[in-house]
């Protein structure tokens, strides 16, 4: 393919004064969009999941420094690729490049320095895998700079251990899975726990729409907490003798039993995460029947459990779902990431989509104050990297 990118990511490589180029690479990592398994990845759980038609691109050539701009940011950043560390305790968006570096000396890659240029136009903090992104893309135009081999799975854990080990973000697989490995116009399964992964094509005439509430959601510590809760859980069970090594080994007929070793906190917590994982497998069961009504129940009965169990829900997640749930042409809807705020997923009849955003749109701002942005997804698949002439 020849890859697309934006005018301003070759007005600002031109502009770092890196001379006469005629040729470049350029990596376009996409978004993700949640469609079931709300906190299971990091559970050792099922995900069901997909891209969206925005994206991370990266443009450079090869350095023995690593010299970046942010767009976003409009920052500059330089270093030795064999030198890496945390600047400090604040997490900047410069330390998931670092982080990449990091990864892969960790696994023994020698890899060249990159000079360019980043730009993206995914929403941050609002659960469509920005910061995933921002790794799919570095990572495979780091490996294509520097003539790695490097299989499609070992990139997406150069990303995950990139933003888990030296970022510290209590993080699962399933973004970088899906930024990496997803195809065009499919969602993607994931068994988070042994890397499994499977393509399930989407049904015909239905509409996946990410309506943002324009809250921000929480900081990292918010997940981070729930992590902590899901991890004090697993281990007093296997300190009960409970032969799991994570959540999502519990099976659902063991769920009546968890009250005798678990407060009532942890037991809501593991109840979501054994019943999600269910959700997910009912999910691709249904897709693969060609019956996205039956799919629409299921996201909605995974968006009752992010809110009651798990407590990952907001006010005004709540308002945008009872509003989306009113309107002719929903299938089903629940919000999509880590919760606190961001955004929801909407699944509807593809003839009714602009009716519904029209309409989700006048009333949330009516009820709020805010105006929901809304996009309608495209399923793009995932990360394309490609040298490029200018």
């Amino acid at each position: 393919m020849i890859l697309d990118y934006p005018d301003v990511l070759i007005d600002c490589f031109r502009d770092t004064d890196l001379g006469e180029i005629d040729t470049v690479a350029v990596s376009r990592a996409p978004g993700i969009i949640e469609i079931l398994g709300n906190h299971t990845d990091y559970n050792g759980g099922l995900v069901l999941t997909s891209t969206i038609d925005q994206f991370v691109w990266t443009m450079g050539i090869p350095s023995d420094v690593t010299i970046l701009y942010s767009v976003d940011y409009d920052e500059k950043i330089i270093f030795e690729p064999g030198t890496v560390q945390r600047e400090s305790t604040e997490l900047h968006w410069s330390d998931y490049v670092r982080g990449l570096y990091w990864s892969f000396h960790r696994r023994r890659h020698d890899v060249r320095g990159l000079a360019g240029v980043i730009y993206g136009d995914i929403p941050q903090r609002k659960g469509l895998g920005s910061s995933a992104a921002l790794e799919i893309s570095l990572v495979n135009i780091i490996s294509h700079i520097s003539n790695l081999e490097i299989l499609p799975k070992s990139k997406a854990m150069l990303a995950y251990e990139a933003e888990r080990l030296f970022c510290g973000i209590s993080c699962g697989v399933m973004d970088q899975f899906t930024s990496q490995l997803s195809k065009p116009d499919s969602l993607l399964g994931i068994h988070c726990a042994n890397m499994i992964t499977q393509n399930i094509p989407i049904p015909e005439n239905i509409s996946f729409i990410v309506v943002n509430s324009m809250v921000n959601q929480a900081q990292d510590n918010a997940l981070n907490e729930r992590k902590g809760e899901c991890l004090d859980a697993l281990s007093t069970l296997q300190e009960a003798d409970w032969n799991i090594h994570n959540l999502s080994a519990i099976t659902p007929s063991d769920l009546q039993l968890l009250p005798e070793t678990l407060d009532e906190g942890l037991v809501k917590r593991v109840t979501h995460v054994v019943e999600e994982n269910q959700r997910v497998r009912e999910g691709i069961a249904v897709l693969q029947n060609n019956n996205p009504e039956a799919l629409g129940k299921i996201m909605i009965g995974s968006h009752n459990s992010s809110r009651d169990l798990f407590e990952v829900s907001h006010p005004n997640l709540e308002i945008l779902m009872n509003i989306a749930k009113a309107q002719e042409g929903i299938l089903g809807c629940r919000l999509t990431g880590e919760g606190f705020g961001g955004n929801i997923l909407l699944l509807s009849k593809e003839n009714q989509v602009k009716n519904i955003i029209s309409n989700i749109t006048q009333e949330y701002e009516r009820e709020t104050g805010l105006i929901p942005e809304s996009a309608i997804c495209a399923i793009p698949g995932g990360v394309v990297v490609e040298d490029v002439s200018i």
